[in-house]
């Protein structure tokens, strides 16, 4: 029998937080939504529950959550990103940290001064736990859908080890993966998330993504 997998998500009630995990309660990975607000993590579990069909999802308070979990996926907005890695750390340590957070400033990408928000966690962590870049440009209303296709994932990171472990469990959600190199390459990934809503808005989609061509076709 398969291993069971546990997935933290920390800022799961919004709105890519409760979509993802949606897609990864699916496929049988034990989700745990975060939230400052236990009751808050309780209503929106109860939620996503009336269009699961099978699964497991739990809400707990974030540190609850994260200690539960092999994986902590961090899905805060970028203002409460350093706060939240931050308090979180001594639950974090050991776990492989999956960062899909964005510095956007009124949905305009911006560098923020570690470099990337990747980085910003790396730096907080302090070598605690693997930090992984993934899940910036997917679309939040794709991973709603069960059969929605989904748009390639760019990773980054310094360890390939947990890079190896992340787009693992991002082939389960169905979406393809590239390695995208080191940390330090986050800076782009991430900033092409302002890319993808300037062309939402400019095209009147929710849909837009990254697709990688002339790799392994």
């Amino acid at each position: 029998m398969e291993k069971e997998i546990a997935i933290a998500i920390v800022g799961g009630t919004g709105s890519l937080g409760s979509a993802l995990a949606l897609r990864l309660a699916r496929p049988g990975i034990r989700v745990i939504i975060g939230s400052r607000d236990r009751e808050k993590a309780r209503t929106v579990v109860e939620s996503l529950k009336k269009s699961l069909e099978s699964g497991t999802l739990e809400g707990k308070v974030n540190r609850e959550a994260v200690k539960e979990a092999e994986f902590a996926v961090i899905a805060v907005p970028y203002e409460g990103h350093a706060t939240m890695v931050t308090e979180l750390k001594g639950q974090l340590a050991g776990k492989t940290v999956i960062d899909a957070v964005v510095p956007l400033r009124k949905g305009r990408p911006f560098v923020p001064p570690a470099g990337s928000a990747l980085l910003e966690a790396q730096e907080i962590l302090g070598g605690e736990a693997p930090v992984v870049g993934a899940l910036h440009n997917i679309s939040a209303v794709d991973l709603q859908q069960p059969n929605a296709p989904l748009g390639d994932v760019l990773v980054c990171g310094d360890s390939d080890a947990a890079k190896q472990r992340v787009m693992e469990i991002i082939h389960r959600i169905g979406a393809r993966t590239f390695d995208a190199g080191p940390a330090a390459n986050c800076y782009v990934v991430e900033g092409l998330t302002g890319v993808m809503i300037y062309l939402n808005r400019k095209y009147k989609s929710k849909h837009a993504s990254v697709k990688v061509t002339g790799i392994g076709e």
